[in-house]
């Protein structure tokens, strides 16, 4: 593919990050043409509990959690072949993400008609049980509050473009930030710090994009087929890149897995996170106490708490984890931001004129159990 074929198909960027299907020449298929599938193993209840603990964040959407039903309960654990070793070599990522699971099921429970319990059961994020959680039935009807509660798990969503370079208020940074307990901090766009992180990221993305591994790992998620997105219903689309439209159909029927190890493609991502990190409000890092199993879990959770939390007040979260994946820059960035406990998340943030509606897709809950 030539340069010129790309800036067409991408209006000058390149963007990397149930059953019915419906859609026009020019549009992928998003979360709106999925409707959850029952699920013969499980109750209808339970089904949809899963479901929505399944909305929660996760690397290049792998989607990692796995679910074994217990006699009190759920063991939650992970799929390996769902696991990012080229950027996440320690399963870092991946604990952060079944902690927003967990944090998802933990607040869609009672709406249910479960009251919730868990332990963490593990040492080790490569262990096969991670989390055990306890499920006793009640008699609790869902309450406005609690369809409340549950619209905004399905509303959550990762933005990528349209943020204003306005800095958020001290009251909504308070307000995030109070979340995490003293383990956020946030930098305004223009401050040292958040000069710092965006143009540390810049140049984490173009380590990455120069590393063949990464790149190859990053294309085997791009769900470049609508048959792809349709049969996998995981990954990376073009929607959930954000390139829309005509971009968007082109990337659909012009491009695949070799394109992502082309030059081009790697200029373009960088060029993109540029573009990003020159509009937004700001930074938010997070931190966990340590780097155990448990800590992990912990800071996942009150990550997509804060998350949930941000759409109100029409706040954009970008994940932009380069840094904490890369080299020299994880080792560094700690010292240079002035802060003592481990790093886990870098969020690209500010405000946007109105919240676009979810698009990255969802497995069937059939295919997060195990025997």
């Amino acid at each position: 593919m030539t340069r010129r074929q790309t800036l067409l198909a991408f209006g000058g960027s390149i963007g990397v990050v149930s059953s019915g299907y419906a859609w026009s020449e020019r549009r992928g298929l998003t979360r709106a043409d999925i409707v959850p599938e029952p699920t013969p193993e499980l109750s209808a209840q339970m089904s949809s509990l899963l479901f929505n603990a399944s909305l929660a964040p996760s690397g290049h959407n792998t989607q990692p959690w796995v679910v074994r039903t217990t006699n009190d309960g759920l063991a939650i654990g992970s799929d390996p072949s769902r696991w990012l070793p080229k950027v996440d070599p320690g399963n870092r990522e991946m604990a952060l993400s079944i902690g927003a699971f967990l944090e998802n099921l933990l607040i869609a429970a009672p709406g249910h008609g479960y009251r919730p319990e868990f332990t963490v059961a593990a040492s080790n994020p490569t262990e096969s049980d991670l989390i055990h959680v306890t499920l006793t039935q009640t008699t609790t009807q869902t309450t406005e509050t609690g369809r409340d509660v549950l619209e905004r798990l399905r509303l959550r969503r990762t933005v990528r473009t349209g943020q204003l370079q306005r800095p958020l208020s001290g009251e909504d940074a308070r307000a995030l930030t109070a979340l995490m307990k003293q383990h956020a901090y946030y930098f305004p766009r223009e401050s040292r710090e958040g000069r710092y992180l965006a143009e540390g990221t810049i140049e984490a993305n173009r380590v990455q994009a120069g590393r063949d591994d990464a790149q190859a790992e990053l294309g085997a998620w791009i769900r470049f087929r609508d048959e792809d997105a349709r049969s996998h219903r995981d990954g990376l689309t073009p929607e959930s890149m954000e390139i829309p439209g005509v971009a968007g159909w082109y990337v659909r029927h012009f491009m695949n897995r070799e394109s992502v190890m082309g030059k081009t493609f790697r200029d373009q991502g960088v060029d993109r996170a540029r573009q990003q990190v020159a509009n937004c409000g700001g930074w938010i890092v997070l931190t966990s106490s340590d780097l155990s199993l448990g800590a992990l879990l912990e800071t996942g959770r009150k990550t997509e708490r804060m998350w949930l939390a941000a759409r109100d007040p029409r706040i954009a979260i970008h994940p932009m984890t380069q840094m904490l994946e890369e080299s020299p820059f994880r080792d560094r960035i700690g010292e240079e931001l002035s802060i003592a406990n481990p790093i886990q998340f870098v969020l690209r943030v500010g405000y946007v004129e109105s919240y676009p509606q979810p698009v990255s897709l969802r497995r069937p809950v059939s295919t997060i159990l195990r025997a």
